[in-house]
């Protein structure tokens, strides 16, 4: 086994398209920025592929896509 493939991961996720789900959300870029506690600005990169969410913010985006309402409702109660 070389270093290469020691540290190789396979991501076998479907990627998830920021856009697609604050749209399927009804929200605003600075709805959706507010809601996942960063920068609308900062958001705006997602969308525009210049950066991609990692970690719990990837997280946080499946929970609003595959359950809407309720995350949506959730996250906004923390706010």
């Amino acid at each position: 086994m070389n270093a290469d493939s020691a540290t190789e991961t396979t991501d076998t996720r479907t990627p998830l398209d920021p856009r697609s789900v604050r749209e399927k959300a009804g929200l605003s870029e600075q709805d959706m920025a507010r809601l996942l506690g960063m920068s609308a600005d900062g958001y705006r990169l997602w969308e525009n592929g210049q950066r991609r969410p990692g970690g719990p913010a990837y997280k946080l985006l499946g929970l609003i896509d595959g359950d809407t309402e309720a995350t949506v409702c959730r996250l906004r109660e923390l706010d």
